[in-house]
Order: C-alpha cells, then structure tokens, then sequence
C-alpha cells in the first residue's frame, strides 16, 4: 500500500514537471528560430521595414513565447502569482497614471501598445515576486520578458505613427546625402572645377537664430537641389516645412523623407526644385507653441515668418522676389502653415496642408478656452488673428494658393482640410483638395508631400505647370 502512494506521488509530481519542460522545449525551439532569423535578417539591416514586413510578426511571436518561458518556469506558481500580479497591478495603475499626467502619449496610440505595456507590468512583479528563490534561467528569462515586452509596446505604437520606418532610421539615420560644412565646401569646389553636376541633392544641419526671440530653437535642416551646387547657381525658391507636436524637424527627412521626394523630383527637372528648410516650432520635442508669439514660449511666429526666410537668402542665395517662399506642415505643423500664410500674404504665396486641423488647440484635448488662456494671454481677439476659420471669412487673398489633404481614415483632418477649402475659395485663394486612402501617420505625411510638390513648385515658378495633379482643383473666387 505504501509502495502504491509512493509511485502515484512520483507520477503527479512528474506529470506537471515534464508538461513544464514541453512547454519550455517548444517555446524555446521558436525563440531559436525567430531569433535566427533576426541574425540573419540583421546581418544588414539599414532598409529592413520595422512597421511592415516579417519583423513586427517576428518580435511579437518571440516576446510571446518569452513570456511563457518566463512563467512557465516558476516552481511555486500560486505564491509567486499571489504576490507578483498585485505589485504588477499596480505598476501598471503607477505607470499609465504618469503617462496620462505628463502626456507623453499622443492621441491615437493602438490599444496593443497598452496592452504589451500592462504585460511589461505584470512580468515585473512576477520576476521580483520569485527572484530571491529564482536560478538564473529563470531571471534571465522573466527580465528579457519585461524587456521585450516593452520592445513590443514600442514596435506596436511605431506600427502606428510609422515614427522610424526602418533600421536605420530607428538607428540615427535622419536624411540621406547628410553633409558637414567641410563636405558641402568640397562638393561646391568639385563642381566648379568640373561643371557638373552632382546627382544628388545634400542635406545639412543648420542653426538658425534670431535676435530677441526669447525663443531658442533646436537645429533646423536644410536641403539643397543638385541645381544650386551649378557654377552660375539660380537663386532658388524656398519650401518651409512644419514638423507635428510631438516632434523634431528631422522628422521630415527621417520619417517622411521629404528629401528623397524632392530629389526625385529634381531629378525630372535637370536638377532644379525648391530648397527645402524644416525648422524647429517648439523648442523641445513634445512642447506645443502653437507657432505663435506668446509669453510663454517666446516669438515662435516671428521666428518661422522672419528669422528662417531671411536666413535662407542670406546663407543659401535663396530668392528674394516676392512670394518666393511656400509653406506647408503635416499635424499640428499644418494648421500653422495655413494661419502662418494667410497672416503674412506678402511672404508666402501658396501653402500645404497636410492632416491639419481646423484650429490652433493647445495641448492633447480640445480646449479653446484653455489655447486662448495659455497661448494668446486670454485675448479673444488675438486667437482670432491666428484662426484659419476667422481669418478666411474676414478677408479676400490675391495670388495665394492652398493644397488641402487629409487620409480617408482620418475624418478630424478630412473635416478640418473640407471646411478650410471650402472657405480659402471663396476669398480668392487657389485651392486643391484630396482625401486619398491613408490614417494620420507618417505614411501619409510622404506621399501627401510628394503629391503637392510639382504643384508647389509650379507656383513659386521653378517648374511648368504639371499636366496633372492628384486633387481636385479650382481657382479662387471672390
């Protein structure tokens, strides 16, 4: 009889033991794999797409089987349970209390991005719930489970916003042909010599200052066209690009790559098309000014509508005819580039307006009380000034035009781009409008520029008129 209950204790405490190393041996067979194939695969990883392809499938699958690594090789489960999911739980409460304080989550982000993030939370208090009686497979792997699945959060929201489309965006590559100084300097004298031309455009790292802003702006970006390295160089119009809120002005060359748009273009055109400046509007990367002159972040207008169009003629022999300059923006940039041109008709003669909204709004919520308060000193009137809507039923524009686009999916800017065109043609401004297939993502923020360029272009007349253009377009009214 004892002989008996022995063997049937051997056989339950064997039962789940070996499920638990079946477990462990399958998850860890496809780790290998996935991870392989990473190797592999990041052997050279410069273009590999982290927002599309295998790789977000791939990191998924090896976080999850991680994670049931992780909790499949704890012992005492239920303790470990008991104790590691309330300390995670609250974590968890901790975290996303403190995220929604600071906004450091803009609006939009997916719900799997919460989700790997509650995950990340939850392995935490389990891998401190069984440390002090963990080996080290068991640590190692409850730690790459937090790391992972915070990994996770990150691939999930950049799946979303497509803020670095690939590896070697994610790893600090911010435009293609970035040069120094010293570089620019060398290919200037080697085109002189030579009388050729480059086939390729460069883009620099500029900072451009003004005097009393109270405003200290981070380094813009400059890109050149092959045509302004040519011996008698043409005094080339300017194309200045808004980034979002959050952001930074490399956003547009690093996740928009508006300098490889431009450079295509240019291509078709023996080299010529305008320069393009991407200033900075905030000063840091998720404040919000709104691109106004306030008490609060300084002369932010002055500087986009003064410091930088002058900078760029006296530092890169821009333009200096009258209307030589376009502004355009995508997100938050975009309604600045529509109140920014209508307000200053004598600098800029045509914008775009890339997922913009109707209005200035400061801050992640819609508040107008709360935008008027902080951003225009509690002045009806002021805010007023720097509202497309007031603005466009107040005046009449001549010779300005407007590009008004928005992604289908994203109905907020499809409102906002509707209402404004519809207003900018009935005060004399020229106007195209589009809603193609597309969400509020960078995605959409490429192919909206490329679209609006030869437009753009043919209106600060450095290239004929294009036989076509992807928007419906009309001449203003009065």
């Amino acid at each position: 009889m004892s002989t008996q209950t022995e063997t049937t204790g051997k056989h339950a405490a064997t039962g789940p033991s070996r499920f638990r190393r079946r477990v462990v041996a399958v998850a860890a067979a496809a780790v290998a794999v996935a991870a392989l194939l990473l190797v592999v695969a990041l052997s050279n990883p410069g273009h590999i797409s982290i927002v599309f392809g295998w790789f977000p499938i791939t990191l998924f699958w090896v976080t999850v089987g991680v994670c049931v690594i992780a909790v499949v090789l704890r012992r005492d489960v239920l303790h470990e349970f008991a104790i590691g999911i309330p300390v995670g739980a609250v974590f968890a409460v901790l975290m996303f209390l403190g995220l929604s304080v600071t906004h450091a989550i803009p609006d939009g982000a997916p719900r799997s991005m919460y989700v790997w993030l509650t995950v990340a939370c939850l392995m935490t208090g389990l891998v401190l719930a069984g440390w002090h009686r963990a080996h080290w497979p068991r640590r190692i792997s409850g730690v790459a489970a937090v790391v992972l699945a915070v990994l996770s959060a990150g691939s999930a929201a950049n799946q979303t916003f497509q803020y670095y489309p690939t590896f070697d965006r994610l790893f600090g590559k911010t435009a293609d042909n970035f040069l120094d100084n010293a570089q620019l300097k060398a290919m200037r004298e080697e085109v002189a010599k030579t009388g050729k031309l480059p086939d390729h455009g460069a883009t620099l790292n500029v900072f451009i200052s003004g005097e009393d802003l109270k405003f200290t702006p981070r380094p813009a970006f400059v890109w050149v066209p092959p045509a302004w390295f040519a011996r008698s160089r043409p005094q080339l119009p300017v194309i200045e690009l808004l980034h979002g809120v959050p952001g930074d002005p490399s956003d547009w060359t690093r996740a928009a790559y508006a300098d490889q748009t431009a450079l295509a273009f240019a291509e078709q055109h023996n080299g010529m098309a305008p320069i393009l400046v991407m200033p900075d509007v905030n000063g840091s990367f998720d404040a919000d000014t709104e691109c106004v002159n306030s008490t609060m972040f300084g002369k932010v207008e002055t500087y986009l509508t003064q410091t930088v169009p002058e900078f760029m003629r006296k530092n890169f022999d821009a333009s200096t005819a009258a209307g030589s300059v376009a502004i355009g923006g995508f997100s938050a940039g975009a309604t600045c580039a529509v109140f920014l041109a209508l307000n200053n008709p004598k600098q800029y003669s045509a914008f775009g307006m890339y997922s913009g909204y109707v209005s200035p709004n400061y801050g992640e919520a819609e508040n107008q009380q709360l935008t008027i308060q902080t951003l225009f000193g509690g002045s009806q009137a002021s805010f007023n000034a720097h509202n497309p809507p007031y603005i466009l039923t107040h005046q009449h524009f001549t010779g300005m035009a407007g590009w008004f686009t928005a992604g289908a999916q994203d109905p907020l800017s499809v409102r906002a781009a509707q209402t404004l065109q519809g207003l900018a043609a009935k005060v004399g401004i020229a106007t195209c409008i589009s809603s193609p297939p597309g969400a509020h993502d960078f995605a959409f923020f490429t192919q909206a520029f490329k679209d609006s360029l030869p437009w753009l272009s043919w209106k600060l007349k450095v290239t004929p008129q294009p036989q076509s253009v992807p928007a419906t377009c009309a001449p203003g009214t009065s």
